[in-house]
């Protein structure tokens, strides 16, 4: 990934621009990145503070539980009145990755996305960890132009449920004033 890591950092800079766009500025951010360890390198940011430039730091090996016990711990951390969602990436394959699905299962069917990017993928692997919670999805990305949709497809993923909930709004709104438009008229 190092030789396509401005690209990477360019396609999570869309991903936050999006979900600005759409109104998400409550969004709390945590970013993990890993390699054969994992640090944390922003943990519960107001989105409109989290980091625009992430630091490169790779190494031989991947190892995916280190990068999972910390994603769980900072999504129980985070507040009850947001909804913790998953976004877990890997150019990679690793000899942990059951260890690391068991521990995303404990998170009771969080939102997951599992991102195999570029040919060093394991997709079996990536199956493997999405299929821990019932709200797991595998996406793949050959190169950064695929990466980016697959990052747009998840920022904007939530709009379908805001659009149907305003539908239901809409009517029950419509069914309120035609009963009290018939009760007006007939009454």
């Amino acid at each position: 990934m190092q030789y396509e890591w401005a690209g990477v950092v360019s396609v999570y800079n869309k991903f936050m621009q999006s979900r600005r766009q759409r109104q998400r500025d409550s969004d709390l951010v945590s970013v993990v990145q890993f390699d054969g360890g994992a640090r944390v390198t922003c943990q519960l940011q107001n989105i409109v503070n989290a980091p625009a430039e992430l630091g490169y730091s790779g190494g031989c090996s991947t190892c995916f539980l280190p990068a999972a016990l910390l994603a769980c711990d900072l999504t129980q951390k985070t507040p009850s009145s947001h909804t913790p969602v998953i976004i877990f990436m890997s150019d990679g394959c690793a000899g942990d990755s059951i260890a690391a699905a068991n521990t995303f299962a404990a998170l009771n069917n969080v939102e997951l996305h599992v991102i195999g990017f570029g040919g060093g993928t394991d997709t079996s692997q990536l199956q493997q960890i999405a299929r821990a919670s019932a709200n797991g999805k595998v996406h793949t990305a050959s190169d950064i132009g695929s990466l980016s949709k697959v990052f747009v497809q998840i920022a904007t993923g939530g709009d379908d449920v805001a659009k149907v909930l305003e539908a239901e709004i809409g009517k029950r709104i419509s069914e309120a004033v035609t009963n009290r438009l018939s009760a007006e008229y007939l009454g």
